[in-house]
């Protein structure tokens, strides 16, 4: 009775950046979808390799197997899918294709019918067998399965190989021992030739081939043709000069007599597409990967087959191949890549997953990227600064700028979620500094700076000998406007929100102010202008402009710090009330940043109906919220043409004069070119109004409505009014 063919299995070998591929593929591709994804592997021929004897008193060496191995790397990902191009071919090596299947949870991975899975495989090789498909491209017969699940939050990679095989029963059986091909060729020169004979016919990198070895032919023994070329190099196997027919294939088994996986479907492609071929020899082509240097180990074997009729089968579609472990066991494997990954790549993968997975069900339409790339100004590092920048961290947002003039104290780090107890010893490090600190140590990624400066202000005086450092100060704050893409005002004092305003409305940056009370708070967007070129601008330029902080203000900012008692130099407000406002004017910026108008954006309508823009609707111009009643209000206000920080008037001023206009709000001296709504130019400001009250217009307005309240006559006497 003849021996029954037994064949050395596939073993999965998996790059750590394959699995890297899985996780950007998950997230950025597949998301929720199971649908199956093309990937692709190699496979080379099989080699033994020469081990030495562990006995330190012997020298002797012997040859030991390899395992078959079927290689995956992140080319994979490269060369796969619809018009992708194959792996670049290698010596040796055979590209094959596969299919993902990769499921969301690991209850779906246990229970997937994998016996289902392998039986559509099988009908698709015998479906590429008889359409012929795989006798011109022979890899789609060898395609391999891998069933997943992605744990993206530890890292852990749950997977199950399967190389399915079409197996014959009765099965196919061994007609003659195998024999190396040294055996086999009649000159140890035939073995070389037939490697030009295989490279030459590109039938190594097919994977499969046709050949006829003419032993009487020293100087050209070997014809090698593809599988299409059949009956020009087979034929119908016997000739009479001689030559032997051979079915030759890339052979990744290294066992000494036992064939690679790969025959099982070669195999099944003879006893479809031939069905007249009884017994083969086969060339079992395990010397592709060698060069022509002399002394080499051909490791080729031959084997004659007894070939199973397709007639005589059971059954047409039999399949197996699911990877056993170690141990041959049919168990999937768990790859742990957590323990080997940079803990700071971890983390930020971690950080993005969280925001892709807004992608999958409630917002696919997000643009992740662009809040990413977004720079962030945060003028103030205290309460609210820290629970803002917090908010940015955890959306993503990688460039954070704090800029400070003050110290960490002994009641900041209650409070203040980026500051320690030690932050605050030895009169307290600088707050600017800390809390880029902080962020990085919290999320090493992301680029945070600090910058320890004090913001001038209008209303506090600049001295002769402080214009300098004042000037610096006031440069180096427009050089961060300018090079960031959003300010955020999260002072505790209203003047010193003045400057970084004027400074947003000049670069048309997106500002957004934020704003405490015991227990109310503001978060708003300033408007800005539409056009903005160097020619300055009209007072009536862009009149459906939003308003700022200061828009809604009669009165110019001034010094509000100077005597103070210690429940006013204190932000006394109701604890849980920061993280809320802060999370809200960051939300607000998301929403800004993914409408198509990103800064230009309207305020909703008053009828609504335009919250289908973007992703996250209309971006309101104002939210008010109050903890009393737990109430929240969004209104809408238009840019006043008085603004004592964002008007046309103030804005050109300061595009004329520079830093000598602000060292006049700063001082509240009034020049006669900067008072066209004085009655006498050349004489300081009016008694009780400010500088750019008078700039603006506000003090003309103060007077003219002074004057009509001085024309009401007043009665004190209840007898003129009719009762109701």
């Amino acid at each position: 009775m003849s021996e029954v063919l037994r064949f050395e299995a596939f073993s999965s070998t998996v790059e750590p950046e394959f699995w890297s591929g899985l996780a950007h593929h998950k997230l950025h591709s597949a998301r929720l979808d199971t649908a199956r994804a093309q990937v692709r592997g190699e496979f080379g021929s099989g080699r033994r390799h020469t081990v030495r004897s562990n006995n330190p008193n012997e020298s002797s060496t012997q040859s030991a197997a390899v395992p078959a191995r079927l290689r995956v790397s992140q080319a994979a990902w490269d060369a796969a899918g619809d018009g992708k191009p194959e792996l670049p071919h290698q010596p040796g090596t055979v590209s094959v294709g596969g299919y993902l299947h990769n499921t969301n949870t690991i209850e779906e991975f246990k229970k997937f019918d994998k016996a289902e899975l392998l039986r559509t495989a099988g009908a698709e090789i015998l479906d590429a067998i008889h359409s012929g498909r795989a006798t011109q491209m022979p890899a789609q017969l060898w395609p391999f399965l891998l069933l997943s699940f992605a744990d993206l939050k530890k890292y852990h990679f749950y997977h199950w190989f399967a190389f399915p095989a079409v197996t014959a029963d009765p099965p196919d059986t061994v007609a003659d021992a195998p024999v190396p091909i040294s055996s086999f060729v009649a000159r140890q020169s035939d073995l070389e030739l037939l490697l030009d004979a295989v490279a030459g016919a590109d039938a190594g990198a097919q994977g499969a081939f046709v050949a006829r070895y003419r032993p009487d032919a020293p100087d050209q023994p070997w014809q090698v043709g593809t599988l299409g070329e059949w009956g020009a190099v087979y034929g119908n196997g016997s000739a009479d000069d001689g030559s032997v027919a051979l079915l030759g294939f890339v052979d990744p088994s290294s066992h000494l007599t036992r064939p690679g996986w790969p025959l099982r479907n070669l195999l099944t492609w003879l006893r479809h597409c031939h069905p007249r071929v009884e017994q083969v020899k086969v060339l079992c082509f395990r010397d592709a990967a060698l060069g022509k240097a002399p002394g080499q180990q051909f490791e080729s074997i031959v084997v004659s087959i007894n070939v199973t009729a397709a007639a005589r089968l059971t059954s047409s579609c039999q399949v197996s191949g699911w990877e056993r472990n170690e141990k041959q066991k049919l168990v999937p494997r768990i790859v742990n890549l957590s323990s080997t990954m940079d803990p700071v790549r971890l983390a930020e993968s971690a950080l993005d997953l969280n925001l892709q997975l807004m992608r999958w069900r409630l917002a696919p339409s997000i643009d992740l990227a662009k809040i990413a790339g977004t720079r962030a100004l945060l003028i103030g590092a205290g309460t609210l600064g820290a629970y803002t920048a917090r908010a940015l961290l955890a959306w993503g947002v990688r460039t954070l700028t704090f800029v400070d003039s003050g110290r960490v104290s002994f009641s900041n780090p209650a409070r203040q979620p980026l500051y320690d107890f030690s932050d605050s010893l030895d009169g307290g490090k600088p707050k600017a500094a800390a809390a880029a600190s902080s962020m990085r140590k919290i999320f090493p990624n992301v680029s945070a700076q600090g910058v320890q400066m004090s913001i001038p202000m209008p209303g506090h005086s600049v001295s002769a000998s402080e214009i300098d450092s004042t000037r610096e100060a006031v440069g180096r704050l427009d050089s961060l406007v300018a090079s960031h893409d959003v300010v955020f005002l999260l002072t505790d004092s209203r003047e010193s929100r003045w400057l970084p305003t004027l400074l947003g409305t000049l670069h048309r940056k997106i500002v957004i102010c934020v704003a405490l009370g015991f227990d109310s708070f503001v978060a708003m967007r300033h408007g800005i202008y539409a056009h903005n070129d160097d020619a300055g601008l009209a007072a009536d330029s862009d009149a459906a402009r939003l308003g700022c902080y200061f828009c809604n203000d009669v009165v110019a900012p001034t010094d509000s710090l100077s005597d103070r008692t210690l429940d006013q130099q204190c932000t006394v407000t109701r604890p849980g009330l920061a993280p809320i406002a802060s999370g809200t004017a960051v939300e607000l910026l998301t929403t800004v940043l993914q409408h198509p108008q990103g800064g230009l954006a309207p305020a909703p309508a008053p009828e609504g109906g335009d919250d289908d823009a973007s992703v996250f609707g209309t971006p309101e111009h104002q939210i008010r919220g109050y903890l009393v009643g737990f109430r929240q209000h969004a209104i809408v206000g238009q840019a006043s043409k008085l603004c004592t920080a964002c008007s046309p008037c103030v804005v050109n001023a300061y595009r004329q004069h520079g830093f000598d206009f602000l060292l006049r709000a700063f001082n509240n001296t009034l020049v006669a070119e900067d008072a066209p709504h004085c009655a006498a130019h050349g004489v300081e400001a009016p008694a009780n109004y400010s500088y750019l009250e008078t700039l603006t217009g506000l003090a003309a307005l103060h007077r003219q409505t002074d004057s009509m309240l001085e024309d009401i006559e007043w009665s004190g006497s209840d007898d003129e009014f009719e009762a109701v």
